[in-house]
């Protein structure tokens, strides 16, 4: 009998990476195991695994489960491995359910048998790894693995459901040309905080209950007035299958309190509130933006950016997804450059001309985390020459104001200086155009290296125009400059993946920062990609998942290449937050990027292992740019 078995798995991997010897040995303790019944073998995150599974005959089926719910299932086919991954990687706690029906078979395998085959030959080992890496990258398989965390509390994946768990669904609306009193009426019947509008078929537009005191009650208006005369136009709309965390972004960014939540036929299925967001789970983004509008003084601001992390802290422990926290991080950060602004225009005042105060980096990108410094700089109109030197001095005063009361908030003064308090970066729009133009005609590498944050620039304050204009001008000079491609792509060479030959992480030997690696380096190689194709694309987006989704949707990059880069990213950046708030929360330190890769779980070891093998295969840009002369 164990003929048949060293036979059978002979021909299978990865037992077929094995020597023959080691075949016969593991051949002779083979174990059967045959079930007559349909049945759950193994529950995920329950069952305990003590040996392999290896099907015989018959059919199986793997698969997640969410209370008791089917998610994902997966066929087990003859000669494939239950049971390997669980006990690398999970402490043997069964990360997949298994259903057998009638007749099934299996091979066991001891798990100290199997544990001592992985000790001993890496490539066996590898082929349950490599497996587990890769199903990772997968979004829906990974927040199935994630979520098993938080599933002792129904809240905590709060931030990441959908909208439809709380949106009024009985759509509450009235034609354009019924009076005020009519909506109020069906307002009042409805119990209802609003009521929406519709015109030959289609939402046009809402009215609140804040309307009725603002415009009619306040204003004296007469309530036979068509409620379209009062109603907020255009209507501000999201889709039903957006989160909850977009949401209160959404309400946070626009200012209104009420959001007409759409389906994919673009037809208003309910309405979400501020309010409804409010009483589902808490205040915590809601209440940070309006608390920083409130503020009379930076020093109120400081104390309130203070709090971030541990506002970033309970997102994550409720699930938050990276872009999410990044887009929190974006609307706080853009609340508090406002707030600033307007201090420091009150103390100096008014601007003399138009201008715009315009964000780069990770902050013009709308990825800043809790380790960042500022990069900004201003724009203005163009002036005659009598003009310019007073006007230059105003808004370097502005700069100069703006720039340090950022830096007492917690936002540090730039290493290289590029601030709007830098002459260099105050300049009217002519003087923009030709910095643009002269790094596009007359690139080279290493100018490139330190002007490349430039490429990231948006609007922060002011007037949008300038930096509209700005960005019209920065396309027309690209043009085909393949030159200027070349030398971008060329830069990206400084960043590497921290994984040596076998496959091993490459760490600081010494220093502060002895054990670790810097996180920020293996994500710049995405965002460096996500630049270079932007711009040659003309996309006007500046945030790297943005700019990847739009990649995608020009069939720039392929749908699998997308979804390994995105996914890959988006990893990282939450094991950066994690590890930012762990450093300040846990151990009192500053925030910084570099991750000991011995203080991660091993799921997350194998994961960032095949994250990086991903990165450095889909984003190298080597054979498209660097072959041009």
């Amino acid at each position: 009998m164990s003929q048949d078995y060293f036979l059978f798995l002979s021909n299978i991997e990865p037992f077929s990476f094995l020597p023959e010897k080691e075949i016969r040995n593991i051949a002779d303790l083979i174990q059967v195991e045959s079930y007559n019944e349909k049945k759950i073998l193994f529950r995920q995150g329950m069952s305990k695994l003590k040996k392999i599974y290896i099907l015989k005959d018959g059919t199986a089926d793997r698969f997640h489960e969410d209370i008791y719910k089917k998610l994902v299932t997966v066929a087990l086919h003859k000669g494939e491995v239950f049971g390997g991954i669980s006990i690398l990687l999970n402490e043997s706690v069964a990360i997949r359910s298994l259903e057998i029906q009638k007749n099934t078979s299996f091979y066991t395998l001891p798990k100290n048998v199997f544990i001592s085959l992985c000790d001993e030959y890496e490539d066996f080992k590898y082929h349950f790894t490599n497996t587990f890496g890769k199903r990772m990258l997968d979004k829906t398989y990974s927040s199935l693995i994630v979520q098993k965390r938080s599933d002792k509390d129904e809240s905590l994946q709060f931030f990441s459901n959908s909208i439809s768990s709380v949106i009024k669904r009985n759509v509450l609306f009235c034609g354009a040309n019924n009076s005020i009193k009519d909506a109020a009426i069906l307002m009042k019947q409805h119990r209802c905080s609003s009521i929406l509008i519709k015109q030959d078929g289609r939402f046009i537009g809402i009215t609140t209950d804040q309307d009725f005191r603002n415009k009619v009650v306040a204003a004296d208006l007469k309530i036979s007035t068509p409620i379209s005369d009062i109603m907020s136009y255009p209507l501000i709309s999201i889709p039903e299958h957006s989160s909850v965390f977009e949401a209160f972004i959404k309400i946070m960014k626009t200012g209104i309190k009420h959001l007409a939540v759409i389906n994919n036929e673009n037809d208003a299925i309910g309405v979400i509130s501020n309010s409804d967001l409010i009483n589902a789970q808490g205040k915590l983004p809601f209440l940070f933006i309006k608390e920083i509008n409130k503020a009379e003084s930076y020093e109120e601001i400081s104390k309130k950016q203070k709090q971030l992390p541990k506002s970033i802290y309970t997102l994550i422990n409720e699930g938050a997804k990276a872009q999410n926290i990044n887009n929190f991080v974006t609307a706080i950060t853009d609340a508090i450059l406002e707030k600033l602004i307007k201090f420091a225009i009150e103390e100096i005042g008014q601007p003399p001309v138009k201008f715009a105060f315009m964000v780069m980096g990770s902050e013009g990108r709308k990825e800043q985390t809790l380790k960042t410094d500022q990069d900004n700089a201003i724009i203005f109109e163009d002036v005659n020459e009598q003009k310019l030197e007073s006007v230059n001095a105003y808004f370097l005063k502005l700069g100069e104001h703006v720039c340090n009361m950022l830096d007492k908030t917690g936002y540090d003064f730039c290493k290289g200086n590029i601030m709007a308090k830098n002459p260099e970066w105050c300049q009217p729009v002519s003087i923009w155009k030709k910095y643009f133009k002269e790094w596009i005609y007359n690139a080279s590498p290493e100018t490139l290296l330190q002007t490349s944050i430039f490429f990231d620039f948006r609007f922060g304050y002011g007037d949008i125009s300038l930096v509209n204009e700005l960005r019209a001008s920065l396309f027309d000079f690209l043009g085909d400059r393949k030159v200027f491609f070349r030398y971008m792509a060329e830069n990206t060479s400084h960043f590497r993946v921290p994984i040596g030959f076998f496959g091993n992480f490459i760490v600081e030997s010494k220093g502060n920062f002895k054990n670790t690696f810097d996180i920020k380096r293996p994500m710049m190689l995405v965002v460096d990609f996500a630049r270079i194709y932007a711009l040659q694309h003309k996309i006007s987006a500046t945030n790297t998942m943005e700019r990847l989704e739009l990649l995608y949707k020009k069939n720039v990059i392929s749908e699998s290449d997308y979804n390994d880069i995105s996914h890959s990213y988006s990893y990282m950046m939450n094991l950066r937050f994690i590890n930012q708030i762990h450093g300040i929360i846990n151990e009192g330190k500053d925030p910084n990027n570099n991750i000991n890769p011995k203080k991660l779980s091993r799921i997350e070891q194998q994961t960032l292992k095949e994250i990086f093998k991903k990165i450095e295969k889909r984003v190298n840009l080597q054979q498209e740019f660097l072959v041009v002369m």
